[in-house]
C-alpha cells in the first residue's frame, strides 16, 4: 500500500507579480502531479496566479490580510492553513510568521523559502529582523535558491544544517508566434540586434542603466535595438527613458506573451544592483538566448561568464555597453552562447528537476 504524500499549505503575501509567483505557479502543480496534497493561500490579495494555479488543479484562496497588526486577518489566515496540516511552506515576512503560529497550533512543519537575495537580508528594516529573531531559529527547515544567500540567512537567525539549497528551474520556453512576427510587432527588422530586459520594474533592476547601456550601445553598433518588458512601480519612469530614445527602446509594460519576446531577442540583459537566482536568466537559456548580467547575487551561479553568458562588475557600466556592442557585431558568437546556456539548463535547471529536489526533501520531512 502506498503511503500518500504529506498535505502542503503554501503561503504567500500576495499572488500578483513577481519571481516568487512565476516559481510558485510552476512548483505547485508539479507537486500536485507527484502526489502531494497541496494547497496555495495568499494572505493579502490574489492576481493572475491564483486563477493559473486553479487551472492546474490546485486549490487557492486568499485570507484578505489587511495589515501585518491585522490580528483578525491573521486568525483567519492561520486557521485557513491548518487544515489537515503537515508542512506549512511560507514565502515572505507575514506569511513566515503565519506560518510559525500555523505549526505551534496544528503540530506541523514550518519550511521557510528564501527567494531574497543576500542584500534584501541584510537591508531588513529593524521590524523585519526582530521578526526573523523570533521564528527562524524555530524553522524545520529552510530553503535558499543560491548559495550566495546561505550567510545572510544564518545571520538572521536560521540553523546553517537546517538549510538546503535548491536552484529554481523553468520548463521548456515554447513562443506562440513565429519570431519574425513578434519582433514585426515591437517595430524590429530582420537585421536588428534586440535586446531585451524582463523583470518586475523595481528600483534594484536599474532599467534606466539598461535603456542608457542600450543607447551607447546603438551609438557604436546601430542594429542595437531594446525592449523592456514588466509592470512595476519603476514603470512611468521607464516609459519616459524609452519615450526619449526616439524608438532606440520600447516599453511594453506587463506581458503575457514572455516566451515570444525571449524568443524575438538576439540577447537577454540584466543590470540588477541586488538579486538571488533571476527567474529570466533561466528562461533565457532555456531558449538558448545569451545572457549579459551584472556579478550580482546568484548570477555567476547560472552564467560562466565567457562560456553560457558575459557577466560584468555591478558598476561596470562601459564593459555592460562593450558586451552588448561586441555581441552585436559577433552575433555567431552570441548564437553560441546561447546554445552553451540552453546545454547548462537542460542540466541542471528544468523545472523537473526543480520539482522533483523540493518532493524529495517534503516527503523526508513528511
Amino acid at each position: 500500500m502506498t503511503t500518500p504524500e504529506p498535505k502542503l499549505v503554501f503561503l504567500c503575501s500576495e499572488l500578483t507579480v513577481g519571481g516568487f509567483q512565476r516559481h510558485l505557479a510552476q512548483l505547485a502543480p508539479g507537486l500536485v502531479e507527484r502526489g502531494f496534497d497541496t494547497e496555495v493561500i495568499a494572505l493579502r490579495k490574489e492576481g493572475r496566479f491564483a486563477a493559473e494555479l486553479r487551472a492546474h488543479g490546485v486549490p487557492t484562496s486568499t485570507a484578505g490580510l489587511r495589515s501585518r497588526i491585522d490580528v483578525i486577518g491573521m486568525r483567519r489566515a492561520v486557521r485557513l492553513a491548518a487544515r489537515q496540516l503537515r508542512i506549512v511552506v511560507t514565502q515572505s515576512v507575514d506569511a513566515h510568521l503565519v506560518g510559525a503560529a500555523t505549526a505551534r497550533r496544528t503540530g506541523g512543519l514550518h519550511v521557510a523559502l528564501e527567494h531574497g537575495g543576500q542584500e534584501r537580508l541584510r537591508a531588513m528594516p529593524l521590524h523585519h529582523r526582530l521578526a526573523y529573531r523570533r521564528f527562524a531559529p524555530r524553522v524545520d527547515h529552510a530553503v535558499s535558491i543560491s548559495t550566495s544567500q546561505v550567510p545572510a540567512m544564518i545571520e538572521v537567525g536560521y540553523a546553517s544544517q537546517r538549510i538546503s539549497v535548491i536552484p529554481n528551474g523553468v520548463p521548456d520556453q515554447v513562443a506562440g508566434r513565429s519570431r519574425a512576427e513578434t519582433r514585426t510587432d515591437l517595430g524590429f527588422g530582420d537585421d536588428c540586434f534586440v535586446v531585451g530586459l524582463v523583470a518586475t520594474l523595481r528600483p534594484e533592476k536599474r532599467v534606466r542603466l539598461f535603456i542608457d547601456a542600450v543607447l551607447a550601445a546603438a551609438a557604436q553598433e546601430p542594429t542595437v535595438r531594446g525592449f523592456v518588458a514588466g509592470a512595476g512601480p519603476d514603470l512611468e519612469l521607464v516609459r519616459r527613458g524609452a519615450a526619449s530614445s526616439k524608438g532606440v527602446v520600447v516599453a511594453l509594460g506587463e506581458r503575457s506573451d514572455i516566451p515570444d519576446l525571449i524568443a524575438a531577442a538576439d540577447l537577454v540583459v540584466l543590470t540588477s544592483s541586488a538579486e538571488c537566482l533571476p527567474l529570466v536568466i533561466l528562461e533565457a537559456m532555456a531558449a538558448a538566448r545569451p545572457v549579459v548580467a551584472t556579478d550580482v547575487g546568484g548570477v555567476g551561479e547560472l552564467i560562466r561568464s565567457g562560456e553560457t553568458g558575459i557577466v560584468v562588475a555591478a558598476d561596470d557600466f562601459d564593459g555592460l555597453v562593450a558586451a552588448i556592442v561586441g555581441l552585436g557585431r559577433d552575433r555567431g558568437r552570441a548564437a553560441s552562447l546561447g546554445r552553451a546556456a540552453h546545454e547548462s539548463y537542460e542540466r541542471d535547471f528544468t523545472a523537473d528537476k526543480m520539482i522533483d529536489r523540493y518532493a524529495a526533501l517534503f516527503a523526508e520531512l513528511g
